[in-house]
């Protein structure tokens, strides 16, 4: 009786450490949405060299999530209403909602492993340009739908252009198998190919 005790007890805590950190995970989310600045960067449609002081920077990622009603409790609104993908530079926020496409790629590669983003589900892919001052900046970047966010200071050289580059790594499941079906756990991110976080 006291052993179950125990156990229910660990539990209840380890939910609401659990719940507690989605929370603040929401609140910085919501917060960081809002734009305290509008002069750090404007997004850029053309493919015309930069003016003097400014550089050009792509923003590109690529998302897949389970397909709508694959989870028993729906709680995922982004395949009705797009995938939101958060920016904030400097305080400077945008989120860009990104609409998706079905896709049905093989689960396992040739040697008989899992491929993480194998399977039937939802493409989201970013890809954004935007015009900003060279020199050091600081990025806050959020996924709302998965309460997931990080953040980073990264250097643009004037002149040239750069590619910021998100890619997801995801959550495992109990038999230590990664896969998008299991949601996304954190994102890699890359400046003009080299890792920096």
């Amino acid at each position: 009786m006291r052993t179950r005790t125990l156990i229910s007890l660990f539990v209840g805590i380890a939910l609401l450490i659990g719940l507690g950190g989605c929370g603040s995970a929401v609140k910085r989310i919501t917060a960081e949405s809002q734009s305290i600045r509008t002069d750090v960067f404007t997004e850029i449609k053309d493919e015309q060299s930069p003016p003097e002081g400014t550089t050009n920077l792509t923003t590109r990622a690529s998302i897949k999530m389970p397909p709508e009603g694959y989870y028993i409790l729906e709680s995922h609104s982004y395949v009705k209403e797009g995938y939101s993908f958060l920016f904030n530079i400097d305080g400077q926020a945008v989120i860009w909602k990104i609409e998706g496409k079905s896709e049905i790629t093989p689960r396992w590669d040739e040697s008989g492993r899992i491929i993480p983003e194998g399977g039937q589900g939802i493409r989201y892919v970013l890809d954004k340009k935007i015009r900003l001052r060279p020199g050091s900046h600081h990025l806050f970047f959020g996924l709302p739908e998965e309460k997931y966010y990080t953040e980073f200071e990264f250097f643009l050289r004037e002149g040239e252009p750069h590619t910021l580059e998100f890619r997801p790594l995801y959550a495992m499941s109990r038999k230590g198998v990664r896969s998008f079906y299991h949601g996304i756990k954190s994102c890699e991110v890359f400046l003009d190919g080299a890792h920096i976080r």
